[in-house]
């Protein structure tokens, strides 16, 4: 084998290319997966979200144990306008007259 020989590989300078190759390919992957999400975490991430919502319904159960029977004043004021309807339309002039206080 000669130097020279222009036609003939040198396995060493392939090998040396080579790995020089795979070393950028290694970096280039460390660079695009630098981010990757750890799955780990997100499961950690999961339970916590998982016992916050538990604990906010349980908060929710207490507030409606406790409040539960709470008046509602927008039904109570729908409730009575309806009632005033009703009395004015089941009168009619009659309650009308009355409330004038004409005969």
């Amino acid at each position: 084998m000669t130097k020279n020989n222009p036609n003939q590989t040198d396995a060493n300078q392939v090998r040396k290319q080579n790995q020089a190759s795979q070393q950028q390919n290694r970096n280039a992957m460390n660079e695009e997966f630098a981010s990757e999400t750890d799955v780990n975490q997100v499961k950690k991430q999961n339970q916590q979200s998982m016992q916050k919502m538990h604990n906010q319904k349980q908060n929710q159960n207490a507030m409606t144990e406790e409040f539960g029977s709470e008046t509602d004043v927008n039904q109570v004021r729908k409730q009575n306008q309806q009632s005033e309807a009703n009395k004015t339309n089941a009168s009619g002039q009659r309650s009308n007259q009355f409330e004038n206080g004409s005969k």
